[in-house]
């Protein structure tokens, strides 16, 4: 078989396939079609358009190869490979190239040499034509039926311009009369004879864009290169960070130009400037004379605009282009659209009513200015230096010397400039950053931001838009807060840096830090409220209760009155921290008469409403948001847990499975949806099923919830009577996190337990346990909040008083010397006297201070008439609903 394609080209099917990439689809496709063509009257005609060096050729190659390893469609081909520059000068020697190319590539088409011979002897050219149309039909006949033939033409556009419009109308009619060939040709540009719907092949090829390759794709490319060359350590080192900067610099002086990176591939390891100024001057040398045949090939406007742009150096609008080329901006935006379609320019920008052009490939720039230097290479040697190195990197090899004054004058020339002119490489990082944003793609740009960092790892903007594309991305709080510290550590006066590692070490539960990054924060800004804000629910979280009073007092001072429903929902966050519990709820109120699809403020009216013991009132307010907004997962969570706290776990767990069907992705948006199914079904005595959700990761937990979640699969061990594993994963979990991650109001399984069985022997085994565990860590403080808390349990309406007087025994029985317990005992007994007379003289056995610890819920626990707020939230449903029934009429 004869081989006279590119030399960039290999014709190795091992090596062809290795180095095949990005387009494997596209290969897939075409194979798909010819074996279509093979095997069927269907005959496809395909067509691949793309700039020189693209891999067009490769592409021709490897499908050719495929082809013949195929041996059941290999059988039924006749293949006709034309070289890539045939000059055909007519219709006639197109033909016969076609013959000679079937009689060097098929064996058994020998007899064609002879017939050949005998047609050239024919003067008629019209007779010489249907001779060899005739030989052409002849070569395709088999004894197990004919054949078609596979005409694979590269540069057809120049093909079909040597053939003129003549011998182009006789090529169609003889695909379009013998029904039996199938063509795949490339071209660098869609001319007249392929788009004008006059011409004969207008309309005739089912067309493919081969587009430049993206950094990932040069980077498979490299590395497979390195695979096949033996060196297993250099395709690792392409896809660590230094190599992916590497690679990221060669795509930019190659503009996804394949051809060019194989030839970069040797240089992504040259480490001094010794090692990379003789192979530099050598690869000046290879590719200057095919960067000059590709402009011999333009028209002389075309090649006049490249030299614009070459020396202009930057992205121009298309007046000014004009104005250099002298032409008017009509011509020069036609020739700028060729141009970018044949893979020369591109749009760097389109700003108002400009369009900016550039030269797609650096690369070609500097080459073609060799002929400006005359002998001199010093500067295009440092136009290579600025980008192959960042301004660092540069400053540094100037700062240590070179071996030689001309290198050591590259490198501090090269130094000079980066201190003056943006970094080129950098640009080009931006750039795909923002069109990756711009697309939706944060992956993406989270790779331009990894290679910018590679480059100059002090970029404080590339950590901060780290941070960012890793939020988007859901990626893990440590991996995020990681970013924000880079921020301070190379600008401790950045107080964005500062807020943001407050918010994600609060989310983490390491409360002292985030209180150490908000104080440093509002260091710099004082002022601001939202940093006020975050400093007191710090203190609050911390304990230091008088210090967060004062800062969120001030946070709403500076805040002033609010306007829209987000800050009214903040004003609502501020009034609960200050523990006026009504005013917050109010605040929510007017937030959702504002908005009222706002389900964060829901949950927090909801919240706060049920720490004051107004669980009716949730219930009445869920059941209605159900009805208003039944598409809304979370408001199912939210009655669920109001249904909990009634004592109707069936509805509760209903509606967790119901929310859970709505958006199976709450969990992953940290809503605990599955945690508080399982807790429902844990309290209902269903442990098996309640184990099988617990043991499923939630790595969209906080800090809180995952306590939460670990603490109810302990309890769940427990409850199965796995008790050395429960009692194990319990003392483990009071080990591992301390308050304020959690408090007492979390101790779901002390508070329950009335409710889950009225049996003191099993209270005892359980009390037993609680308080030798919560003792050995010293939470015994936490353990007596959530036996106040309990009384919300007993609260339930079909806890009988009895059951309530046996718990307060219980505990008395088995905690009455504990010092700790004292306080939360004398509580709980006021509590229980209160359930049984449900009368506000049940609490004055207490004192003052300690009346007032139950006072504000507990009388809201066992009410059963409205109350002013209560009317307030009623009034505030009916605003809802109508604002709800105005935004579907509209």
């Amino acid at each position: 078989m004869t081989l006279d394609h590119s030399a960039f080209t290999p014709s190795d099917p091992d090596k062809l396939e290795a180095l095949f990439v990005a387009r494997e689809p596209l290969a897939t496709s075409l194979m798909a079609s010819i074996r279509d063509s093979a095997l069927s009257e269907n005959k496809h005609q395909r067509l691949l358009v793309g700039p020189r060096g693209i891999g067009k050729t490769h592409l021709i190659t490897l499908l050719q190869h495929r082809v013949r390893a195929d041996v059941e469609i290999d059988a039924r081909l006749r293949i006709a490979w034309l070289p890539e520059d045939p000059y055909v000068p007519g219709y006639a020697q197109l033909l016969a190239l076609i013959l000679r190319r079937l009689r060097d590539d098929e064996p058994d088409l020998g007899w064609l040499d002879q017939r050949l011979e005998a047609v050239l002897d024919v003067a008629d050219t019209g007779h010489q034509e249907a001779m060899l149309e005739g030989l052409i039909g002849e070569a395709l006949q088999d004894p197990a039926g004919p054949r078609t033939l596979l005409l694979l033409a590269e540069n057809l556009d120049d093909l079909l311009a040597d053939l003129r419009p003549d011998g182009q109308h006789k090529l169609r009619a003889l695909i379009q009369n013998t029904g039996r060939i199938a063509v795949i040709a490339t071209t660098t540009s869609l001319t007249d004879p392929l788009t004008k719907k006059s011409e004969p092949f207008h309309g005739f090829f089912r067309t493919q864009r081969l587009e430049p390759f993206g950094v990932e794709d040069a980077a498979a490319l490299l590395a497979r290169l390195s695979e096949h060359a033996g060196d297993p350590a250099l395709a690792d080192l392409i896809w660590s960070p230094l190599g992916l900067a590497r690679v990221r610099a060669v795509h930019y002086l190659a503009g996804g130009n394949p051809r060019v990176y194989v030839i970069f591939h040797d240089f992504l390891t040259r480490e001094s400037l010794d090692e990379l100024v003789t192979p530099f001057k050598k690869l000046m040398e290879e590719l200057t004379p095919y960067y000059q045949a590709r402009m011999a090939g333009l028209a002389p406007l075309q090649r006049g605009i490249l030299d614009t742009l070459r020396r202009l150096r930057a992205a121009v609008p298309v007046k000014t282009i004009a104005r250099e080329v002298m032409v008017t901006p009509q011509s020069a935006s036609t020739q700028l659209g060729k141009l970018a379609e044949l893979g020369y320019v591109l749009m760097a920008d389109s700003i108002g009513r400009n369009n900016y052009y550039e030269l797609r490939e650096p690369l070609m720039r500097l080459c073609l200015e060799i002929k400006e230097q005359r002998g001199e290479t010093i500067p295009l040697f440092i136009d290579f230096l600025r980008i192959w190195y960042s301004s660092r990197e540069l400053a540094e090899l100037a700062g240590a010397g070179a071996d030689s004054n001309l290198e050591r004058g590259h490198l501090l020339a090269a130094a000079e400039l980066a201190k003056l002119e943006p970094d080129p490489l950098r640009q080009s990082l931006d750039q795909a950053y923002r069109r990756a944003i711009e697309e939706g793609d944060h992956q993406r740009a989270l790779a331009e931001i990894d290679c910018a960092l590679e480059r100059d790892p002090d970029d404080k903007a590339c950590w901060q838009r780290k941070a960012s594309c890793l939020e988007t991305l859901g990626a893990p709080l440590e991996e995020r807060l990681a970013c924000w510290r880079r921020v301070t550590a190379i600008d401790p006066d950045d107080m964005i840096g500062w807020a943001w590692q407050d918010v994600i070490l609060a989310e983490l539960g390491r409360i002292d830090e985030a209180l150490e990054a908000s104080s440093r924060a509002l260091e710099l800004e004082p002022d601001d409220p939202v940093l006020n804000r975050n400093h007191g629910w710090n203190l609050k979280r911390a304990g230091r209760h008088a210090e967060a009073r004062r800062y969120l007092e001030r946070t709403m001072e500076l805040a002033g009155e609010p306007e829209t429903a987000a800050d009214w929902h903040r004003r609502a966050n501020d009034l609960q921290v200050l523990d006026r519990h009504d005013e917050s709820t109010r605040s929510c109120a007017k937030a959702l008469a504002l908005e009222p699809r706002r389900i964060e403020a829901w949950n927090h009216l909801l919240a706060v409403s049920q720490e004051q013991g107004r669980l009716r009132t949730n219930k009445r307010i869920v059941d209605r948001l159900a009805e208003l907004m039944p598409e809304s997962a979370p408001l199912r969570v939210y009655r669920g847990i109001a249904s909990r706290g009634l004592g109707d776990l069936e509805t509760a767990i209903d509606d967790h499975k119901r929310a859970a069907e709505i958006d199976p992705a709450l969990d992953s948006a940290g809503e605990p949806a599955t945690y508080f199914r399982a807790l429902d079904l844990a309290l209902s005595g269903r442990h098996a099923e309640a184990l099988t959700l617990l043991e499923k990761p939630q790595p969209g937990y906080n800090a809180e919830y995952t306590v939460w979640h670990a603490l109810q699969h302990a309890d769940t061990l427990l409850w199965l009577d796995r008790w050395d594993e429960g009692r194990t994963a319990l003392h483990r979990l009071l080990a591992e996190t301390r308050p304020p991650v959690w408090s007492g109001k979390n101790l779901v399984p002390v508070r329950w337990l009335p409710a889950r069985t009225q049996s003191p022997q099993v209270w005892r085994r359980y009390i037993t346990l609680w308080l030798d565990l919560f003792a050995q860590h010293e939470l015994l403080t936490e353990l007596g909040e959530a036996l106040v808390r309990s009384l919300r349990t007993l609260a339930i309406a079909w806890i009988p008083d009895q059951t309530a007087r046996a718990w307060l025994d219980t505990w008395r029985e088995l905690a009455g010397d504990t010092p700790q317990l004292q306080l939360p005992l004398r509580l709980l007994a006021a509590g229980v006297d209160y359930k049984a007379k449900q009368r506000p003289e049940a609490l004055l056995a207490l004192p003052r201070e300690e009346r007032g610890l139950l006072e504000p819920w507990l009388s809201n626990l066992f009410r059963t008439e409205p109350d002013e707020l209560d009317r307030e939230l009623d009034a505030l449903l009916v605003a809802v609903e109508r604002k709800l029934a105005e935004e579907a009429r509209a």
